[in-house]
Protein backbone atom coordinates (compact mmCIF):
# COMPACT_ATOMS: atom_id res chain seq x y z
CA UNK A 1 0.00 0.00 0.00
CA UNK A 2 1.65 3.75 -1.15
CA UNK A 3 1.48 5.82 2.01
CA UNK A 4 -0.19 9.10 0.96
CA UNK A 5 1.61 12.29 2.14
CA UNK A 6 -0.94 14.39 4.43
CA UNK A 7 -0.50 18.16 3.84
CA UNK A 8 -2.09 20.43 6.93
CA UNK A 9 -3.79 23.97 6.14
CA UNK A 10 -3.37 26.50 8.78
CA UNK A 11 -5.83 29.66 7.67
CA UNK A 12 -6.43 32.19 9.10
CA UNK A 13 -10.12 32.92 10.26
CA UNK A 14 -11.10 36.08 8.98
CA UNK A 15 -8.88 35.84 5.55
CA UNK A 16 -11.17 37.03 2.40
CA UNK A 17 -12.42 34.51 0.14
CA UNK A 18 -12.21 31.80 2.54
CA UNK A 19 -14.50 29.06 0.83
CA UNK A 20 -13.22 29.66 -2.40
CA UNK A 21 -9.37 28.97 -1.35
CA UNK A 22 -10.13 26.11 0.32
CA UNK A 23 -12.32 24.78 -2.94
CA UNK A 24 -9.26 25.54 -4.83
CA UNK A 25 -6.65 23.90 -2.44
CA UNK A 26 -8.81 20.52 -2.89
CA UNK A 27 -9.47 21.03 -6.63
CA UNK A 28 -5.64 20.67 -7.21
CA UNK A 29 -4.45 18.74 -3.99
CA UNK A 30 -6.95 16.24 -2.88
CA UNK A 31 -6.87 13.41 -4.94
CA UNK A 32 -2.97 13.17 -4.56
CA UNK A 33 -2.67 14.01 -1.09
CA UNK A 34 -4.55 13.58 2.49
CA UNK A 35 -5.39 17.18 3.44
CA UNK A 36 -6.06 18.74 6.73
CA UNK A 37 -7.69 22.57 7.60
CA UNK A 38 -6.95 24.11 11.01
CA UNK A 39 -8.84 27.57 11.29
CA UNK A 40 -7.77 30.24 13.43
CA UNK A 41 -10.29 31.98 16.04
CA UNK A 42 -8.41 33.80 18.03
CA UNK A 43 -4.87 35.97 18.55
CA UNK A 44 -1.89 33.53 18.06
CA UNK A 45 -4.00 31.04 17.81
CA UNK A 46 -2.19 29.71 14.48
CA UNK A 47 0.93 28.90 16.42
CA UNK A 48 -1.40 26.00 18.73
CA UNK A 49 -2.94 24.61 15.48
CA UNK A 50 0.70 24.28 13.62
CA UNK A 51 1.42 22.43 17.33
CA UNK A 52 -1.51 20.23 17.06
CA UNK A 53 -1.29 19.58 12.86
CA UNK A 54 2.00 18.49 13.50
CA UNK A 55 1.45 16.13 16.25
CA UNK A 56 -1.46 14.55 13.69
CA UNK A 57 1.26 13.41 11.33
CA UNK A 58 1.59 16.08 8.74
CA UNK A 59 4.22 15.83 6.14
CA UNK A 60 3.75 19.16 4.41
CA UNK A 61 2.28 22.09 7.35
CA UNK A 62 1.22 25.60 4.63
CA UNK A 63 0.33 28.81 6.34
CA UNK A 64 -2.67 30.42 4.62
CA UNK A 65 -2.56 33.98 5.01
CA UNK A 66 -0.33 37.28 5.70
CA UNK A 67 3.09 37.53 7.34
CA UNK A 68 1.07 37.37 10.64
CA UNK A 69 -0.15 34.11 10.34
CA UNK A 70 3.07 32.73 8.74
CA UNK A 71 5.25 33.65 12.04
CA UNK A 72 2.92 32.00 14.50
CA UNK A 73 3.01 28.63 12.15
CA UNK A 74 6.94 29.74 12.44
CA UNK A 75 6.80 30.17 16.34
CA UNK A 76 4.41 26.84 16.79
CA UNK A 77 7.13 24.77 14.51
CA UNK A 78 9.84 26.22 17.02
CA UNK A 79 8.81 25.81 20.21
CA UNK A 80 8.47 22.17 19.75
CA UNK A 81 11.30 19.72 20.20
CA UNK A 82 13.60 19.16 17.31
CA UNK A 83 12.88 15.23 17.47
CA UNK A 84 9.04 16.25 17.09
CA UNK A 85 9.10 18.69 14.20
CA UNK A 86 11.96 16.74 11.87
CA UNK A 87 10.13 15.31 9.77
CA UNK A 88 7.63 18.21 8.77
CA UNK A 89 8.06 20.78 6.30
CA UNK A 90 7.09 24.23 6.11
CA UNK A 91 4.98 26.58 3.30
CA UNK A 92 3.39 28.94 2.49
CA UNK A 93 0.22 30.53 0.28
CA UNK A 94 -0.02 34.24 0.79
CA UNK A 95 -3.04 35.08 0.82
CA UNK A 96 -3.05 38.38 3.90
CA UNK A 97 -2.73 42.49 3.55
CA UNK A 98 0.32 42.17 4.28
CA UNK A 99 2.56 39.44 2.15
CA UNK A 100 6.35 40.29 2.35
CA UNK A 101 8.17 37.04 3.34
CA UNK A 102 6.93 35.46 0.27
CA UNK A 103 9.13 38.58 -1.76
CA UNK A 104 12.45 36.77 -0.65
CA UNK A 105 11.52 33.08 -1.61
CA UNK A 106 9.69 33.73 -4.89
CA UNK A 107 6.41 32.32 -3.57
CA UNK A 108 2.95 33.28 -4.96
CA UNK A 109 -0.56 33.22 -4.67
CA UNK A 110 -0.89 30.01 -6.23
CA UNK A 111 -2.38 26.83 -5.57
CA UNK A 112 -0.66 25.21 -8.58
CA UNK A 113 2.83 26.33 -7.78
CA UNK A 114 2.73 25.06 -4.02
CA UNK A 115 2.05 21.66 -5.79
CA UNK A 116 4.73 22.10 -8.11
CA UNK A 117 7.45 22.91 -4.92
CA UNK A 118 6.12 19.92 -3.61
CA UNK A 119 6.32 17.27 -6.56
CA UNK A 120 10.10 18.71 -6.89
CA UNK A 121 10.70 18.61 -3.09
CA UNK A 122 11.75 22.38 -3.74
CA UNK A 123 13.17 22.75 -0.04
CA UNK A 124 16.09 24.68 1.48
CA UNK A 125 17.07 25.28 4.92
CA UNK A 126 16.86 29.03 5.79
CA UNK A 127 17.07 31.10 8.99
CA UNK A 128 14.67 32.23 11.91
CA UNK A 129 15.08 34.87 13.85
CA UNK A 130 15.02 34.90 18.00
CA UNK A 131 13.92 37.39 19.97
CA UNK A 132 14.46 37.07 24.01
CA UNK A 133 12.71 39.59 25.75
CA UNK A 134 13.75 40.60 29.06
CA UNK A 135 16.71 42.07 30.92
CA UNK A 136 19.59 39.52 32.55
CA UNK A 137 17.94 37.91 35.77
CA UNK A 138 14.81 38.68 34.50
CA UNK A 139 12.09 36.25 33.60
CA UNK A 140 12.46 36.03 29.53
CA UNK A 141 9.86 35.67 27.08
CA UNK A 142 10.80 34.05 23.82
CA UNK A 143 9.65 34.54 20.28
CA UNK A 144 10.63 33.66 16.92
CA UNK A 145 10.45 35.51 13.46
CA UNK A 146 11.35 34.22 9.34
CA UNK A 147 11.36 38.19 8.01
CA UNK A 148 12.21 41.53 9.90
CA UNK A 149 12.12 42.58 13.54
CA UNK A 150 12.14 46.44 14.27
CA UNK A 151 12.05 49.20 17.07
CA UNK A 152 10.91 52.60 17.10
CA UNK A 153 9.24 54.29 14.31
CA UNK A 154 8.17 50.70 12.25
CA UNK A 155 6.83 49.07 15.10
CA UNK A 156 4.73 52.32 16.03
CA UNK A 157 3.49 52.17 12.31
CA UNK A 158 2.60 48.26 12.74
CA UNK A 159 0.62 49.55 16.11
CA UNK A 160 -1.11 51.77 13.88
CA UNK A 161 -1.75 49.56 10.93
CA UNK A 162 -3.15 46.45 13.27
CA UNK A 163 -5.81 48.69 14.69
CA UNK A 164 -7.50 49.51 11.69
CA UNK A 165 -8.97 46.25 10.55
CA UNK A 166 -11.53 47.75 8.36
CA UNK A 167 -9.10 50.24 6.68
CA UNK A 168 -7.01 47.35 5.49
CA UNK A 169 -9.52 45.24 4.29
CA UNK A 170 -11.37 48.41 1.91
CA UNK A 171 -7.45 50.06 1.00
CA UNK A 172 -5.46 47.12 1.25
CA UNK A 173 -2.07 46.21 2.93
CA UNK A 174 0.57 48.93 1.14
CA UNK A 175 -2.07 52.01 0.72
CA UNK A 176 -2.98 51.21 4.21
CA UNK A 177 0.89 51.18 5.75
CA UNK A 178 1.81 54.53 4.02
CA UNK A 179 -1.17 56.20 5.72
CA UNK A 180 -0.39 54.84 9.20
CA UNK A 181 3.49 55.96 8.11
CA UNK A 182 1.75 59.50 7.73
CA UNK A 183 -0.04 59.55 10.77
CA UNK A 184 2.83 58.89 12.44
CA UNK A 185 4.73 61.49 10.83
CA UNK A 186 3.39 63.95 12.67
CA UNK A 187 3.35 62.43 16.14
CA UNK A 188 6.64 60.16 16.22
CA UNK A 189 9.45 60.73 18.55
CA UNK A 190 12.35 58.96 18.25
CA UNK A 191 13.94 57.03 20.86
CA UNK A 192 17.65 56.34 22.78
CA UNK A 193 18.70 53.35 22.86
CA UNK A 194 21.80 51.09 23.33
CA UNK A 195 22.28 48.82 20.09
CA UNK A 196 25.27 46.47 19.95
CA UNK A 197 26.41 43.12 19.17
CA UNK A 198 30.14 41.66 19.74
CA UNK A 199 32.93 44.63 17.99
CA UNK A 200 30.02 47.39 17.88
CA UNK A 201 28.80 49.40 20.37
CA UNK A 202 26.08 52.70 19.61
CA UNK A 203 23.69 54.71 21.53
CA UNK A 204 21.54 57.92 20.43
CA UNK A 205 18.14 59.06 19.09
CA UNK A 206 16.76 56.29 16.89
CA UNK A 207 13.91 56.27 13.83
CA UNK A 208 14.10 52.88 13.12
CA UNK A 209 16.23 50.06 14.04
CA UNK A 210 15.57 46.99 11.92
CA UNK A 211 17.11 43.83 12.31
CA UNK A 212 15.94 41.39 9.02
CA UNK A 213 16.39 38.00 7.91
CA UNK A 214 13.94 38.95 4.76
CA UNK A 215 13.88 41.82 2.38
CA UNK A 216 11.25 43.19 2.59
CA UNK A 217 8.75 44.84 5.15
CA UNK A 218 5.69 47.07 5.24
CA UNK A 219 4.02 45.52 2.57
CA UNK A 220 6.46 45.88 -0.26
CA UNK A 221 9.33 48.34 1.07
CA UNK A 222 12.79 46.69 0.65
CA UNK A 223 14.35 48.12 3.71
CA UNK A 224 16.97 45.24 4.07
CA UNK A 225 18.39 44.95 0.56
CA UNK A 226 21.51 42.59 1.06
CA UNK A 227 19.30 39.90 3.30
CA UNK A 228 19.92 36.39 3.04
CA UNK A 229 17.34 33.73 4.08
CA UNK A 230 20.06 31.15 4.79
CA UNK A 231 23.28 33.01 5.05
CA UNK A 232 23.31 33.20 9.22
CA UNK A 233 23.25 36.84 9.49
CA UNK A 234 20.85 39.79 10.11
CA UNK A 235 21.23 42.47 7.95
CA UNK A 236 20.74 45.43 10.36
CA UNK A 237 19.74 48.56 9.56
CA UNK A 238 20.21 51.64 11.46
CA UNK A 239 18.34 54.84 11.05
CA UNK A 240 19.83 56.71 13.81
CA UNK A 241 19.41 60.71 13.79
CA UNK A 242 17.16 60.90 10.29
CA UNK A 243 14.78 63.23 9.96
CA UNK A 244 11.03 61.93 9.13
CA UNK A 245 11.82 64.24 5.82
CA UNK A 246 14.59 62.50 5.29
CA UNK A 247 13.00 59.22 5.60
CA UNK A 248 9.77 60.38 2.88
CA UNK A 249 12.32 61.33 0.99
CA UNK A 250 13.63 58.08 -0.18
CA UNK A 251 10.44 56.09 -0.23
CA UNK A 252 11.31 55.42 -3.52
CA UNK A 253 14.47 53.59 -3.06
CA UNK A 254 12.41 51.69 -0.30
CA UNK A 255 10.17 50.42 -2.93
CA UNK A 256 12.93 49.70 -5.31
CA UNK A 257 15.00 47.64 -2.53
CA UNK A 258 17.98 50.17 -3.09
CA UNK A 259 20.19 51.14 -0.38
CA UNK A 260 19.72 55.22 1.48
CA UNK A 261 22.62 57.11 1.65
CA UNK A 262 22.66 58.81 4.53
CA UNK A 263 24.45 60.37 7.24
CA UNK A 264 23.33 58.87 10.12
CA UNK A 265 21.95 55.56 8.46
CA UNK A 266 23.98 52.23 8.39
CA UNK A 267 24.18 48.76 7.29
CA UNK A 268 25.69 45.99 9.24
CA UNK A 269 26.04 42.40 8.90
CA UNK A 270 25.38 40.31 12.34
CA UNK A 271 24.56 37.45 13.88
CA UNK A 272 23.18 38.83 17.54
CA UNK A 273 22.01 42.24 18.08
CA UNK A 274 21.49 43.42 22.13
CA UNK A 275 18.84 46.61 22.11
CA UNK A 276 18.69 48.55 25.56
CA UNK A 277 16.30 51.14 25.68
CA UNK A 278 17.25 54.79 27.34
CA UNK A 279 14.29 56.76 28.32
CA UNK A 280 10.98 56.44 26.52
CA UNK A 281 9.61 52.65 25.93
CA UNK A 282 10.58 51.16 22.49
CA UNK A 283 7.83 49.10 20.84
CA UNK A 284 9.50 46.00 18.89
CA UNK A 285 7.27 44.10 16.57
CA UNK A 286 8.12 41.22 14.68
CA UNK A 287 6.62 40.09 10.71
CA UNK A 288 4.07 42.70 11.32
CA UNK A 289 2.80 41.96 15.44
CA UNK A 290 3.94 43.76 18.40
CA UNK A 291 5.35 41.44 20.89
CA UNK A 292 6.52 43.59 23.35
CA UNK A 293 9.11 46.48 24.46
CA UNK A 294 13.13 46.61 24.87
CA UNK A 295 15.10 45.10 26.44
CA UNK A 296 16.09 42.27 24.01
CA UNK A 297 18.31 40.24 22.69
CA UNK A 298 18.29 38.95 18.55
CA UNK A 299 19.98 35.63 17.78
CA UNK A 300 20.18 34.15 14.15
CA UNK A 301 19.00 30.52 14.11
CA UNK A 302 21.07 29.22 10.87
CA UNK A 303 18.78 26.81 8.89
CA UNK A 304 16.64 25.69 11.46
CA UNK A 305 13.44 25.97 9.31
CA UNK A 306 13.19 23.23 5.97
CA UNK A 307 10.69 25.51 4.06
CA UNK A 308 9.13 25.17 0.44
CA UNK A 309 10.67 28.08 -1.43
CA UNK A 310 10.91 29.07 -5.38
CA UNK A 311 13.73 31.13 -5.38
CA UNK A 312 16.42 32.48 -3.04
CA UNK A 313 17.58 35.15 -5.46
Amino acid sequence: MIDVQKISFVLHGKIHGKKKIVKRIKAVLADKFKLAFYETHKARHAAELAIQAIRDGCKYLIAVGGDGTLNEVVNGYLKLEREERKDTVLGVLPWGTGNDFVRSIGMKRSVEQLYELIKRSSIKMIDAGKAEFGADGEDKRVVYFDNIADAGFGAEVVSEVNGVHLRKKILGGTLTFFIAVLLKFFTYKHKKMRISWQGFSWEGPVLALVVANGRFFGSGYGIAPDAVVNDGKFQVVLAGNVTMFDYFRNFGNLRRSKHIKLDNLSYHETDHVLVEPLGNKVLVEADGEIHGTAPLRFQCMKEVLPFLVSDLS
